[in-house]
């Protein structure tokens, strides 16, 4: 009667904080544990997030299809649709080019690559200019997002072309014929319905999960490699803060909203994002918080954040043009202004339909290092500390996608 029940976010939290104190007395190089035990503790930690992330994944693709596709309906006619999707575009490329360029600004300014001596340069990650972090050109890249198998794009998870197939059935129902349209939608509607029960169901577990998820990623960083690095890390995060900064001002600008209460109010998606690095597991919490807390337009919401998972990439595409800066000052690599112009152009151009999971954007950093001709192998340098960084830059990329879906919830009558 007299003990209340801790918020949700706090409890996520001290999953958080125990998980990292567990990994950290795990870590080999705190000598606290052998590491015959870790390896067999370790694993059953990490077990319960591993059926979470499962678990949400599972339900990622129909209730992104169906949420885009009734967001997409929702709307008046198709020249709403053209309104919503051009503004939200462009604002898209507006935030991520500004993103690029406070990473590109940072990394120049304290010059991170130079802090590490040239005997550091490791040359044992393995990796061939013909691997897989080739890209194709950007015309054949912009007709792939045409699924010419869906069973395909749904196996390999190619968000882009579901979201393309989500707005095109979108269409359908605006355009066609309501008799025949109809029960596709109905079905579409218990489809999504069924989700978001099934996200409720998922978060039970969750503060299990993002204890046992932390204690695995903090076994993974090598200490020694983050105090080595503490400079760069520092630059990434520092980015991360002024774009965090940059978001809270566009939401007071623009959405007219309290930026303090809007943080208050979106910090346990930030919280699980950073835990379990991908956006799109999170997108099904992000779709329930707009609605329910932040109270934008269930058509706003539906259409801009599924689309922003996948391709509103600002925290990675902050950190991919550090990452590309500073492993260039550890080869001795000057760019021109030039350079850094086509940088900003590739790093966009790459951030655009990049797999919202975890470790794909050091994949995509290859091909970036690759187009400029960096020695490919300086990954080795940034990749203890990858992980650390990958779930900072998820957590300001989510932010980033309600933030987009509150001013276009202002913008969009």
């Amino acid at each position: 009667m007299f003990f209340k029940r801790p918020p949700f976010w706090f409890v996520i939290l001290i999953s958080f904080l125990l998980g990292s104190v567990v990994g950290i007395c795990f870590h080999q190089e705190s000598n606290l544990v052998s590491s015959e035990i870790t390896s067999m503790i370790i694993p059953w930690l990490k077990f319960p997030g591993d059926i979470f992330l499962n678990l949400l994944q599972m339900i990622m693709i129909p209730l992104v299809i169906a949420s885009v596709a009734l967001g997409v309906s929702s709307l008046t006619s198709v020249s709403e649709l053209l309104n919503l999707g051009s503004k939200t575009m462009v604002y898209f490329v507006f935030t991520t080019t500004i993103a690029i360029i406070i990473g590109i600004s940072l990394a120049t300014i304290i010059e991170p690559g130079k802090k590490i001596k040239s005997e550091s340069r490791l040359s044992s990650f393995q990796q061939t200019d013909s691997g897989a972090t080739n890209v194709d050109p950007l015309p054949l890249t912009i007709a792939n997002i045409i699924p010419k198998n869906i069973i395909k794009s749904i196996y390999e998870q190619k968000m882009l072309s579901l979201v393309l197939l989500g707005v095109i059935l979108g269409i359908f129902f605006l355009s066609g014929d309501k008799t025949k349209s109809e029960p596709l939608k109905l079905f579409l509607t218990s489809v999504e319905s069924f989700s978001i029960w099934f996200v409720n169901v998922a978060m039970k577990i969750a503060p299990i999960a993002v204890f046992g998820l932390m204690a695995f990623a903090i076994t993974q960083i090598g200490i020694s490699l983050i105090a080595g690095l503490f400079y760069y890390v520092l630059t990434v995060l520092l980015g991360l803060l002024i774009l965090l900064l940059f978001y809270l001002l566009l939401v007071f600008s623009f959405a007219k909203k309290n930026p303090f209460l809007f943080l208050k109010s979106i910090r346990e998606v930030q919280l699980l994002g950073f835990s379990t690095s991908s956006s799109s597991s999170v997108l099904p919490i992000s779709l329930k918080l707009a609605k329910e807390k932040l109270h934008i337009k269930d058509k706003i919401a539906d259409f801009v954040l599924p689309l922003g998972a996948t391709i509103n990439m600002d925290g990675t595409a902050l950190y991919q043009a550090v990452a590309t800066i500073f492993i260039s000052q550890v080869y001795q690599i000057e760019f021109t202004f030039f350079q850094y112009l086509l940088l900003v152009i590739t790093v966009t151009g790459a951030s655009i339909g990049t797999a919202a999971t975890p470790g794909v954007g050091i994949v995509i950093l290859g091909s970036i290092l690759h187009t400029f001709h960096i020695p490919i192998e300086g990954i080795a340098i940034i990749f203890g500390v990858d992980r650390f960084l990958d779930m900072c830059r998820t957590s300001i990329n989510l932010s980033g996608d309600l933030v987009t879906a509150s001013i276009m919830d202002r913008w969009i009558k």
